[in-house]
Parts: structure tokens; C-alpha cells; sequence
């Protein structure tokens, strides 16, 4: 967390206000060596009228900037790191004013990464979030939106394999998972690849 922290605050010394939502296995302390960490970058961005595509220069910029200061800080040249989506918070701050919530997916995605990340450089977007918290109407919906995001990403086969991986390494690690857990935990993945 410390590597990002600064790796954040040199992109903020350039100029680039960035923050970051780390997801998956790091999140539970299941890590190993080739372990890739997955993010969400949060930014603002003036240079599109939209949201930023995956080709704007500064989240480019930006994601390759955080990449080249962890693996210094941290000293592995092999480090994965993956930038999953890009927030611009611009776009956040205009949804906001337009007070049609419902209308804009970028507050769907930022509460949803919120609600299952890890922040760097919180108080960089928490105000967002805490605004749209204050909407119990709209956090309802919400809620259940993002039910359906969560099934739809439980059933793909890129979550099932990070699921075994992580099942794998609590298993090596000596930890033994009650019975009904582990009964649990099959018929889940059982589940997993019926989705079609």
C-alpha cells in the first residue's frame, strides 16, 4: 500500500490527481511472488468530452507511471499490475451536478469498485461516494445493480480461475477449510461453470 501511496503522490507532484481501487486477492492478504495486483484508476481528465477510451494519453501516462514506481519501489522488475477501467472523476463530478443519477454508469462503477476495492488516495474521490450515499433511493437501486454486476462476474471463467487460485493457496498454506465449507465452496464453483 505504501509503494502506491507514493506512487500516487509523484504522479500528484507532476500534476496528475490520481487515486486508485486495488481489487482481488491482494485485498485478503492471499498473495504470492507472481501474484498480478488488479486496480481501478481514478483520475480527472479534461481531454475528452466523455469518458476517457483506453487509449487516452494521460491514463496511459498515468497507469504506466504507478506500474514503473512499484516495481522500483518494491524491486521486481516482473511485477503484473492491471489497470481493469479508468473513472474520470470529471465525468463523476458532472453526473453529480446534473442530479439525473440514475442516467450515469460511471457512479454505478464508482460506488461498485468502492464497495469492493481497496483505496489509495481516498480523499481524492471519498466525497463522491459519500454524496451518493446520502440518496437512499438511488443507493437501493444501486444495491441492486450492482447484485447483478457481482453474479454476472461470478460467472465468468476468469473469476472462477482466481477463485481456485485462491482456494489453492489457502490449502497450501496449511490452513484446513471446515467440511461444510469446502462443500460450499464446490458446489459454488460447480455453479459457476453451468453459467453460460
Amino acid at each position: 500500500m505504501q509503494a502506491f501511496r507514493i506512487a500516487l503522490k509523484e504522479l500528484e507532484d507532476k500534476g496528475f490527481r490520481t487515486g486508485v481501487e486495488i481489487l482481488g486477492s491482494i485485498n485478503f492478504g492471499i498473495v504470492e511472488p507472481s501474484s498480478d495486483i488488479d486496480c481501478i484508476l481514478l483520475h480527472y481528465c479534461d481531454l475528452h468530452k466523455d469518458e476517457c477510451p483506453e487509449y487516452c494519453p494521460n491514463f496511459l501516462y498515468e497507469a504506466e507511471e504507478i506500474k514503473t514506481s512499484l516495481r522500483k519501489r518494491l524491486k521486481d522488475e516482473n511485477l503484473k499490475v492491471e489497470f481493469l477501467d479508468c473513472i474520470n472523476l470529471r465525468m463523476v463530478e458532472r453526473a453529480l451536478e446534473s442530479g439525473h443519477l440514475k442516467e450515469h454508469e460511471v457512479l454505478r462503477r464508482l460506488l461498485f469498485y468502492r464497495t469492493i476495492g481497496r483505496p489509495v488516495n481516498r480523499p481524492l474521490f471519498i466525497p463522491y461516494c459519500e454524496k451518493l450515499e446520502e440518496n437512499e433511493e438511488y443507493i437501493k437501486e444501486i444495491l441492486e445493480w450492482g447484485s447483478e454486476a457481482l453474479q454476472s462476474y461470478l460467472g465468468t471463467s476468469r473469476h472462477r480461475f482466481s477463485f481456485n487460485k485462491y482456494n489453492e493457496r489457502i490449502e497450501s498454506s496449511g490452513l484446513q477449510l471446515p467440511l461444510g465449507l469446502k462443500e460450499e465452496l464446490a458446489s459454488y464453483l460447480e455453479q459457476g461453470e453451468k453459467i453460460p
